[in-house]
Protein backbone atom coordinates (compact mmCIF):
# COMPACT_ATOMS: atom_id res chain seq x y z
CA UNK A 1 0.00 0.00 0.00
CA UNK A 2 1.06 3.78 -0.76
CA UNK A 3 2.27 5.84 1.92
CA UNK A 4 -0.88 8.25 0.77
CA UNK A 5 -4.61 6.98 -0.36
CA UNK A 6 -7.31 8.95 -1.65
CA UNK A 7 -10.80 7.13 -0.79
CA UNK A 8 -14.09 8.23 -3.44
CA UNK A 9 -17.37 7.77 -3.78
CA UNK A 10 -18.81 7.37 -7.17
CA UNK A 11 -21.94 8.30 -7.56
CA UNK A 12 -22.04 12.20 -7.70
CA UNK A 13 -18.83 12.53 -6.49
CA UNK A 14 -16.59 10.80 -9.81
CA UNK A 15 -19.59 10.97 -12.00
CA UNK A 16 -22.08 13.85 -11.63
CA UNK A 17 -25.50 11.79 -11.59
CA UNK A 18 -26.57 8.73 -9.66
CA UNK A 19 -26.01 5.15 -11.71
CA UNK A 20 -28.89 3.64 -10.16
CA UNK A 21 -31.51 6.22 -11.52
CA UNK A 22 -29.27 6.72 -14.51
CA UNK A 23 -30.14 3.40 -15.72
CA UNK A 24 -34.00 4.32 -15.96
CA UNK A 25 -33.00 6.00 -19.46
CA UNK A 26 -33.09 2.34 -20.82
CA UNK A 27 -36.85 1.79 -20.05
CA UNK A 28 -37.62 5.62 -21.17
CA UNK A 29 -36.06 5.24 -24.38
CA UNK A 30 -38.22 1.88 -25.15
CA UNK A 31 -41.78 3.73 -23.95
CA UNK A 32 -40.44 7.31 -26.56
CA UNK A 33 -40.32 9.00 -23.05
CA UNK A 34 -36.71 10.12 -22.91
CA UNK A 35 -38.04 14.06 -21.99
CA UNK A 36 -38.24 12.09 -18.56
CA UNK A 37 -35.56 11.78 -16.03
CA UNK A 38 -36.56 8.69 -14.08
CA UNK A 39 -39.34 6.18 -14.31
CA UNK A 40 -42.04 5.16 -11.89
CA UNK A 41 -41.62 2.16 -10.55
CA UNK A 42 -44.36 0.11 -8.64
CA UNK A 43 -44.76 1.09 -5.11
CA UNK A 44 -44.42 -2.76 -4.04
CA UNK A 45 -40.25 -2.25 -6.04
CA UNK A 46 -39.73 1.14 -3.94
CA UNK A 47 -40.99 0.47 -0.34
CA UNK A 48 -37.94 -1.96 -0.62
CA UNK A 49 -36.10 0.75 0.14
CA UNK A 50 -37.47 1.15 3.81
CA UNK A 51 -38.23 -2.87 4.35
CA UNK A 52 -34.68 -3.76 3.56
CA UNK A 53 -32.40 -1.47 2.11
CA UNK A 54 -31.67 0.59 -1.03
CA UNK A 55 -29.64 -3.12 -3.27
CA UNK A 56 -32.83 -4.98 -2.69
CA UNK A 57 -34.56 -2.08 -4.19
CA UNK A 58 -32.56 -2.36 -7.45
CA UNK A 59 -32.69 -6.22 -7.51
CA UNK A 60 -36.01 -5.70 -7.78
CA UNK A 61 -35.65 -3.07 -10.69
CA UNK A 62 -33.05 -4.77 -12.85
CA UNK A 63 -35.73 -7.91 -12.56
CA UNK A 64 -38.70 -5.57 -13.47
CA UNK A 65 -36.72 -3.86 -16.05
CA UNK A 66 -35.91 -7.75 -17.74
CA UNK A 67 -39.27 -9.18 -16.84
CA UNK A 68 -41.77 -5.98 -18.41
CA UNK A 69 -39.10 -4.67 -21.08
CA UNK A 70 -36.68 -7.63 -21.89
CA UNK A 71 -33.88 -5.55 -21.18
CA UNK A 72 -30.55 -7.55 -21.23
CA UNK A 73 -26.76 -6.77 -20.86
CA UNK A 74 -25.97 -4.52 -24.16
CA UNK A 75 -28.51 -1.86 -23.01
CA UNK A 76 -27.84 -1.52 -19.67
CA UNK A 77 -23.72 -1.38 -20.15
CA UNK A 78 -24.36 1.11 -23.17
CA UNK A 79 -26.76 2.91 -21.15
CA UNK A 80 -23.42 3.44 -18.38
CA UNK A 81 -21.12 4.15 -21.40
CA UNK A 82 -23.32 7.73 -21.55
CA UNK A 83 -21.91 8.53 -18.46
CA UNK A 84 -19.02 11.10 -19.02
CA UNK A 85 -17.04 11.92 -16.24
CA UNK A 86 -15.68 15.87 -15.95
CA UNK A 87 -12.36 16.31 -17.73
CA UNK A 88 -11.63 18.18 -13.93
CA UNK A 89 -12.54 15.15 -11.89
CA UNK A 90 -10.48 13.17 -14.71
CA UNK A 91 -7.26 15.24 -14.15
CA UNK A 92 -8.03 15.31 -10.37
CA UNK A 93 -7.64 11.56 -10.48
CA UNK A 94 -4.68 11.42 -12.58
CA UNK A 95 -2.89 13.77 -11.00
CA UNK A 96 -3.24 11.98 -7.59
CA UNK A 97 -2.45 8.68 -8.56
CA UNK A 98 0.80 10.95 -10.17
CA UNK A 99 1.43 12.22 -6.87
CA UNK A 100 2.02 8.62 -5.61
CA UNK A 101 -2.03 8.27 -4.05
CA UNK A 102 -3.15 4.95 -4.43
CA UNK A 103 -7.10 4.91 -5.58
CA UNK A 104 -9.49 3.30 -3.86
CA UNK A 105 -13.47 3.89 -4.58
CA UNK A 106 -15.89 2.58 -1.60
CA UNK A 107 -19.89 2.96 -3.38
CA UNK A 108 -23.14 1.67 -2.74
CA UNK A 109 -23.75 1.59 -6.46
CA UNK A 110 -22.21 -2.23 -8.30
CA UNK A 111 -19.07 -3.14 -9.61
CA UNK A 112 -20.40 -3.61 -13.60
CA UNK A 113 -21.40 0.22 -13.46
CA UNK A 114 -18.52 1.23 -11.91
CA UNK A 115 -16.07 -0.46 -13.72
CA UNK A 116 -17.85 0.04 -17.19
CA UNK A 117 -18.45 3.80 -16.36
CA UNK A 118 -14.46 4.20 -15.70
CA UNK A 119 -13.81 1.76 -18.30
CA UNK A 120 -15.32 4.11 -21.28
CA UNK A 121 -13.81 7.12 -19.85
CA UNK A 122 -10.20 5.19 -19.71
CA UNK A 123 -9.82 5.83 -15.88
CA UNK A 124 -10.08 1.62 -15.11
CA UNK A 125 -6.70 1.43 -14.24
CA UNK A 126 -5.70 3.93 -12.21
CA UNK A 127 -7.93 2.46 -8.91
CA UNK A 128 -6.49 -0.06 -6.72
CA UNK A 129 -9.57 -1.33 -5.34
CA UNK A 130 -13.44 -0.94 -5.49
CA UNK A 131 -15.43 -1.62 -2.48
CA UNK A 132 -18.96 -2.03 -4.01
CA UNK A 133 -21.94 -4.51 -4.46
CA UNK A 134 -20.81 -7.12 -6.62
CA UNK A 135 -22.55 -7.15 -10.17
CA UNK A 136 -23.17 -9.98 -12.69
CA UNK A 137 -25.54 -10.53 -15.66
CA UNK A 138 -27.58 -13.98 -15.49
CA UNK A 139 -25.94 -15.93 -18.52
CA UNK A 140 -29.54 -17.42 -19.63
CA UNK A 141 -31.88 -14.43 -19.16
CA UNK A 142 -29.66 -11.52 -19.31
CA UNK A 143 -30.89 -10.21 -15.90
CA UNK A 144 -28.50 -7.92 -14.29
CA UNK A 145 -28.25 -9.53 -10.31
CA UNK A 146 -26.37 -7.77 -7.45
CA UNK A 147 -25.04 -9.35 -4.08
CA UNK A 148 -25.36 -7.01 -1.22
CA UNK A 149 -21.43 -6.05 -0.51
CA UNK A 150 -21.61 -7.55 3.40
CA UNK A 151 -22.21 -11.04 1.97
CA UNK A 152 -19.03 -10.42 0.65
CA UNK A 153 -17.40 -8.43 3.07
CA UNK A 154 -18.49 -10.52 6.55
CA UNK A 155 -17.31 -13.91 6.49
CA UNK A 156 -20.67 -14.75 7.71
CA UNK A 157 -22.86 -12.48 5.65
CA UNK A 158 -24.09 -10.34 8.41
CA UNK A 159 -25.70 -6.65 7.79
CA UNK A 160 -23.89 -3.88 8.89
CA UNK A 161 -25.03 -2.02 12.17
CA UNK A 162 -23.96 1.03 12.10
CA UNK A 163 -23.78 2.99 15.21
CA UNK A 164 -23.96 5.86 13.60
CA UNK A 165 -27.18 5.01 11.81
CA UNK A 166 -26.30 6.77 8.13
CA UNK A 167 -24.99 3.65 6.43
CA UNK A 168 -27.19 1.33 4.78
CA UNK A 169 -27.32 -2.33 6.47
CA UNK A 170 -25.43 -3.73 3.25
CA UNK A 171 -22.71 -1.51 3.07
CA UNK A 172 -20.57 0.55 5.95
CA UNK A 173 -18.00 3.03 4.56
CA UNK A 174 -16.18 3.18 7.88
CA UNK A 175 -16.18 -0.15 8.36
CA UNK A 176 -14.47 -0.79 5.17
CA UNK A 177 -12.09 1.95 5.31
CA UNK A 178 -11.08 0.43 8.38
CA UNK A 179 -10.43 -2.70 6.97
CA UNK A 180 -8.74 -1.22 4.00
CA UNK A 181 -6.17 1.04 6.37
CA UNK A 182 -5.59 -2.33 8.88
CA UNK A 183 -3.99 -4.17 5.41
CA UNK A 184 -1.18 -1.66 5.59
CA UNK A 185 -1.18 -1.99 9.51
CA UNK A 186 -3.56 0.88 10.41
CA UNK A 187 -3.10 4.90 9.95
CA UNK A 188 0.81 4.42 10.87
CA UNK A 189 2.13 3.56 7.54
CA UNK A 190 -0.05 6.32 5.87
CA UNK A 191 0.60 9.71 6.16
CA UNK A 192 -1.98 11.11 3.98
CA UNK A 193 -5.96 10.11 3.80
CA UNK A 194 -8.17 12.09 1.21
CA UNK A 195 -11.71 11.36 0.79
CA UNK A 196 -13.84 12.99 -1.26
CA UNK A 197 -17.88 12.30 -0.76
CA UNK A 198 -21.43 13.73 -1.36
CA UNK A 199 -23.73 11.73 0.92
CA UNK A 200 -25.01 10.96 4.02
CA UNK A 201 -23.26 7.40 4.16
CA UNK A 202 -19.67 9.79 3.49
CA UNK A 203 -20.13 10.64 6.75
CA UNK A 204 -18.68 7.40 8.74
CA UNK A 205 -15.69 7.18 7.01
CA UNK A 206 -14.80 11.07 7.82
CA UNK A 207 -14.86 10.01 11.38
CA UNK A 208 -11.82 7.94 10.72
CA UNK A 209 -9.49 10.69 9.78
CA UNK A 210 -6.71 12.24 11.69
CA UNK A 211 -6.48 16.25 11.62
CA UNK A 212 -3.83 15.69 9.32
CA UNK A 213 -6.06 14.29 6.85
CA UNK A 214 -9.07 15.75 4.20
CA UNK A 215 -11.97 15.12 4.29
CA UNK A 216 -14.07 17.06 1.06
CA UNK A 217 -17.91 17.57 1.21
CA UNK A 218 -19.60 18.19 -1.73
CA UNK A 219 -21.59 21.22 -1.48
CA UNK A 220 -25.28 21.38 -1.56
CA UNK A 221 -25.49 17.75 -1.55
CA UNK A 222 -26.99 15.28 1.13
CA UNK A 223 -23.82 15.12 3.15
CA UNK A 224 -22.61 18.82 3.26
CA UNK A 225 -26.68 19.20 4.47
CA UNK A 226 -26.44 17.11 7.19
CA UNK A 227 -23.44 18.66 8.59
CA UNK A 228 -24.74 22.09 8.46
CA UNK A 229 -28.40 21.39 9.91
CA UNK A 230 -26.48 19.12 12.72
CA UNK A 231 -23.24 21.10 13.60
CA UNK A 232 -22.26 18.30 16.54
CA UNK A 233 -21.32 16.00 13.48
CA UNK A 234 -18.88 18.12 11.72
CA UNK A 235 -17.08 18.37 15.59
CA UNK A 236 -16.61 14.63 15.52
CA UNK A 237 -14.84 14.96 12.74
CA UNK A 238 -10.77 15.89 13.25
CA UNK A 239 -9.59 16.08 9.56
CA UNK A 240 -10.09 19.55 7.63
CA UNK A 241 -13.71 19.81 6.17
CA UNK A 242 -13.29 21.42 3.37
CA UNK A 243 -16.72 22.14 0.49
CA UNK A 244 -16.29 21.11 -3.20
CA UNK A 245 -18.07 21.99 -6.08
CA UNK A 246 -16.38 20.67 -8.84
CA UNK A 247 -13.32 19.05 -8.79
CA UNK A 248 -11.60 22.17 -10.15
CA UNK A 249 -12.06 23.40 -6.26
CA UNK A 250 -10.02 20.14 -5.29
CA UNK A 251 -7.09 20.12 -8.03
CA UNK A 252 -4.57 23.44 -6.35
CA UNK A 253 -4.76 21.42 -3.26
CA UNK A 254 -3.31 18.47 -4.64
CA UNK A 255 0.50 18.93 -5.14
Amino acid sequence: MNSKLAVFDFDNTIIDVNSDTFVDRVILKQKNESSKKYYEYPVEIEQLTKSHNWTHRMNAVFSYMNLKYSIQQEQIVNCMHEIFIEDSMKQLIKKLHAHGFELVIISDANSIFIHEILRKNNLDTLFSKIYTNKAEFCATTGCLKVQPFNECFNSNKELFNCSTKVCSTNICKGEVLKRHLDQANGLTNVTTVVYIGDGKNDYCPGLCLRESDFYFVRENYSLSKLLDRRKSLGENIKAKIIKWSTAKDILPMIG
